[in-house]
């Protein structure tokens, strides 16, 4: 049933719950619902009314039929909230310091037994079952290398250290980005993130770690075609692509999600990944000054030769 005294179970749950799972709390919480009995019919039958009775920890019945729900929650120390419904006029100071006295001893009691239950407060550590995070920093330029062609790197460490997901970071202008590593075996998590540190720091010193350098060269000729481009990030509206790292070092193209392929892309999420190589044709210069690409016309050029050879 759903009363005032099962609201506050869930907090004693929750607050036992949080201490299970290895969240650091500074206080442990308790809580308990206080109901009130009235003489209503006291003034109907020209008598003085008897004593008000206020319950401790009410049930449903009580909670529906009585006169008042009134939570408290809190520590030993105090309470940290309370929530109060009376269905009578009001209440007389004498009844709610009798109610708030009655809630202080049953909150008491409930928080022995609750730390009875953990002696030892929360655990030090997550449990098994709690899943983890841990992230790491990776320099821009090794985005791609982390990635692999077409995710098998990603995919591979995934598999190897038993994670859940790993995820870069959308945003990546600055010299690194963070990737977040998630699990639930901690140990497996440092380990992938030792090995992602080993990786980067293998490529550092030959200088790939650096910021992608930006380009100030001249462009490509409209209609020339690069093969085997780098796919360095995935939007909505389409991919950015690597050129000829020797001819052009730095230089990034667009190709709109309307240019990937030659059937319509309804959604690019799985159609094509960061890390992976396709061919394009540059199209021009957008009104924004972004470099037009189109792996469309590739594929269509292609076909043709195909079809006269």
């Amino acid at each position: 049933e759903s009363s005032g005294s099962s609201s506050m179970a869930s907090v004693c749950g929750g607050c036992l719950a949080l201490m299970d799972a290895g969240v650091p709390l500074t206080r442990v919480v308790a809580g308990v619902a206080m109901g009130l009995i009235l003489d209503e019919d006291a003034a109907e039958e020209g008598r003085p009314a008897d004593e008000p009775i206020v319950l401790t920890d009410i049930l449903g019945l009580e909670d529906g039929l009585g006169t008042m729900d009134f939570k408290v929650a809190g520590d030993e120390t105090g309470i940290s909230t309370f929530q109060l419904d009376i269905k009578c006029e009001g209440l007389s100071i004498e009844t709610l310091e009798k109610a708030l006295e009655q809630a202080r001893a049953g909150r008491l009691a409930i928080l022995a037994k609750m730390r009875a239950a953990m002696p030892d407060g929360p655990r030090v550590s997550l449990p098994s079952s709690v899943p983890k995070l841990v992230t790491v920093d990776v320099p821009t330029g090794l985005i791609g290398k982390l990635i692999g062609p077409g995710g098998k790197t990603i995919r591979g460490l995934i598999e190897e250290f038993k994670l859940e997901d790993m995820n870069i970071a959308d945003d990546r202008e600055g010299p690194t980005a963070t990737v977040a590593l998630s699990g639930f075996d901690l140990a497996q998590l440092e380990a992938c993130k030792a090995k992602i540190l080993e990786m980067c720091e293998g490529d550092v010193g030959q200088g790939r770690g650096s910021p992608r350098p930006v380009y100030s060269g001249a462009l490509p000729e409209v209609d020339r075609v690069f093969r085997k481009c780098e796919v360095i990030s995935v939007k909505n509206f389409g991919v950015f692509v690597s050129l000829d790292k020797a001819e052009f070092p730095g230089l990034e193209g667009l190709v709109h999600i309307s240019e990937l392929h030659t059937e319509r892309v309804r959604n690019i999420v799985g159609f094509i990944e960061p890390g992976q190589v396709i061919d394009v044709k540059v199209l021009g210069m957008s009104d924004d000054g972004k470099l037009k690409l189109s792996r469309k016309a590739v594929l269509d050029d292609d076909k043709s030769k195909t079809a006269v050879q």
